[in-house]
């Protein structure tokens, strides 16, 4: 009798070590797993962004007219949306063909129907599209689900501005600098319509700025920098008028702001007109100032003089 109890005993003893064990080991699991979060797949560089909390999609459900055929969603905080029928189907991170491959799946499961029929259609979706700005007609953001060439996305915000500068800037949704791309309004050259534009980018087409025409011209003042890619020095002229007959054509300046501190490029535009000189580039705010010769004042006067007083004596011949 008393080896039973101590057999009993012996028994009972092994049998709370293995309990308290396996208690100690669940713990440490547990531990472990709130000290450590799942990890949270990020897209690849480049690659085509899911949709996200917030997002906003319609579901057309061409099983169920009890419930009007459609329905207005959104994805809530934790990455699902709410299917009649079917309940919470995770949509974060998918595409709108796996999203609605998702809810097909989540309806067919619940043996709702054999064969699903649904149609899901983003509205808004913030790494699904592209925002457009700056100067163009209609900025806004434009839908896109997978990489499309520049000139495809353009086409959806309208014409480009008057005052554009044939720039645009491509920012990147993955952190990558962005691209200078510049473009040719003429049409024959097609590489820079061409530059890839991945979803969740912002595309910024530079508005173009203006430059100052002072001095002796026929039109001086306040001009836009326009052209088919860049203004050059003759074209800023002849948008001011042309210089008149007492402008200083050898002394012409291009006064520019270089870094806070200004600098001069004298251009002799006689020189320029017979094709001597390269023609220079024309910057945002620059001055381009044409001095007066006093030589011509003086000899402009003295002939406005001499036609003066010959028209008085033919004048008086006639009397």
């Amino acid at each position: 009798m008393f080896r039973g109890i101590v057999t009993r005993f012996r028994f009972l003893s092994a049998a709370a070590i293995a309990l308290s064990m396996a208690g100690a080991a669940a713990f440490g699991q547990q531990a472990s797993a709130v000290a450590q979060p799942p990890a949270v797949d990020q897209p690849a560089a480049g690659s085509p962004l899911g949709l996200m909390p917030g997002d906003t999609l319609t579901a057309y459900f061409l099983d169920f007219p009890e419930i009007g055929g459609k329905v207005d969603m959104t994805v809530s905080p934790s990455g699902n949306i709410f299917i009649p029928y079917a309940g919470f189907v995770k949509v974060e991170g998918l595409t709108p063909d796996e999203a609605q491959q998702a809810v097909i799946n989540a309806l067919e499961a619940k043996q709702v129907v054999r064969s699903a029929q649904v149609e899901l259609t983003v509205t808004n979706a913030r790494n699904l599209s592209v925002m457009v700005i700056g100067a163009v007609s209609a900025p806004h953001p434009i839908p896109l689900f997978s990489p499309a060439p520049l000139s495809y996305v353009l086409a959806q915000v309208g014409a480009l501005a008057p005052q554009v500068n044939y720039h645009v800037l491509v920012a990147h949704h993955d952190g990558s600098p962005p691209v200078d791309v510049e473009l040719d309004r003429t049409g024959m050259d097609m590489r820079g319509m061409n530059t890839p534009v991945d979803p969740g980018d912002v595309v910024s087409v530079v508005q173009a700025g203006n430059f100052f025409a002072l001095g002796e011209f026929n039109h001086a003042g306040i001009f836009p920098i326009t052209g088919t890619q860049h203004m050059t020095l003759l074209q800023a002229i002849t948008l001011a008028g042309g210089p008149d007959l007492t402008a200083e054509l050898s002394k012409a300046r291009i006064l520019r702001n270089v870094n806070g501190r200004r600098e001069e490029i004298m251009v002799d535009l006689a020189k320029l007109h017979d094709g001597k000189i390269a023609d220079p580039l024309i910057q945002t705010d620059d001055i381009i100032f044409l001095p007066r010769s006093n030589l011509k004042v003086v000899a402009n006067t003295w002939l406005n003089s001499s036609l003066y007083a010959l028209g008085l004596v033919n004048t008086i011949k006639t009397y």
